[in-house]
């Protein structure tokens, strides 16, 4: 075995946290060698959790003198740019959180830079490397519910519940929009793993709480066409007083449907009878674990990206790969600025 990647993390907020479990649980592979954060004494804690002593408040400084081969960009969404392309530009290899970037323009232009580079540019889609959602992918492919013809999901939380009012999440500038950008993008980029790409949407997105600036969508509905066809229905709320359930999606087709991972078909859950039976009789789907070294979609998207960057080969969640995800979040924007449909690909 070669030596591990060695990563650099810019950002040591909350989604750091999640990331870190990698670096701890598989150092040989993936091992954290520098933290930078704005804050020192965030960028001294976390670097403490993870056993690192070269500790920068200064990311180009990191990029410049660290003994690096790639940057974990765990910052605040209007950074994932500048730090994206700067990090491309040194020749590291660039893991950026979710969202990619606060504008198509941006989401581009980061493509560009890791491909003139040479390097590789991923984007931390974890849903995609969750064990459960493969056995979705796995069944739906397999043709379990036979032709598929709707799906409906939803993204709801109660931001003002979690976070203060002068969290960025709360400000469209630093973090690109609201809910939409923030949280949907979990299961727009899922969606489109599972089903393909979309061909338009049409979107209404609402600023309604005034914890909220800058365009900061707290409600959003947006309905969704698939180039395969499919409809969608998409409900986006961050001012939830309360909900059943903060991420759900389902699935209908011609015989079955998927409600998150539950199936209901002809041979799996229970068969329905009466008006009563149409409602229930889901099973759960089994989870498949092949390719996917934890049940920890955060710990199998970094080792993901370690080995695309060893071989060379492009990642499951590619900046390229995420333009589709980010043309749904921009088209649901432009559309409720102009009120019409927009055709996706026209971004």
């Amino acid at each position: 075995m070669g030596r591990p990647l060695r990563v650099g993390m810019i950002g040591a907020g909350g989604i750091s946290r999640a990331h870190l479990r990698a670096y701890q649980r598989f150092p040989g592979q993936a091992a954290l060698v520098a933290v930078c954060d704005v804050r020192e004494d965030a960028a001294r804690q976390r670097a403490a959790e993870a056993g690192v002593s070269a500790v920068y408040t200064d990311a180009e400084r990191m990029l410049r003198e660290a003994s690096i081969d790639a940057v974990d960009l765990c910052t605040v969404h209007d950074q994932h740019a500048p730090l994206g392309i700067a990090a491309a530009g040194c020749g590291k290899h660039v893991l950026v959180e979710k969202p990619m970037a606060c504008s198509m323009k941006e989401c581009l232009d980061m493509v560009d830079a890791a491909a003139r580079a040479g390097v590789i540019l991923m984007a931390a889609q974890c849903q995609r490397f969750q064990p459960d959602y493969r056995g979705v992918r796995h069944l739906l492919k397999n043709g379990e519910i036979g032709r598929i013809y709707a799906v409906q999901f939803d993204s709801m939380q109660n931001l003002p519940a979690l976070l203060p009012q002068s969290h960025w999440l709360f400000d469209g500038q630093r973090a690109g929009g609201g809910i939409v950008i923030s949280v949907s993008v979990h299961k727009i980029d899922l969606l489109r793993y599972f089903l393909g790409n979309v061909r338009s949407v049409f979107g209404v997105c609402r600023t309604l709480r005034p914890e909220f600036i800058h365009n900061a969508e707290d409600y959003a509905c947006a309905t969704l066409e698939f180039e395969a066809g499919i409809v969608g229905e998409h409900f986006a709320t961050y001012s939830g007083f309360r909900m059943p359930w903060g991420e759900k999606f389902l699935i209908f087709g011609e015989m079955g449907a998927f409600h998150d991972t539950q199936v209901a078909s002809r041979t799996r859950g229970l068969p329905g009878e009466g008006w009563a039976g149409q409602f229930g009789g889901y099973a759960p789907v089994e989870p498949i674990r092949e390719g996917l070294p934890t049940d920890d979609g955060f710990v199998n998207e970094i080792l993901h990206f370690a080995d695309c960057c060893v071989t060379g080969r492009e990642p499951l969640t590619s900046g390229r790969d995420n333009l589709e995800t980010m043309k749904v979040i921009f088209g649901i924007y432009e559309s409720s600025r102009t009120g019409r449909r927009v055709d996706l690909a026209a971004l």
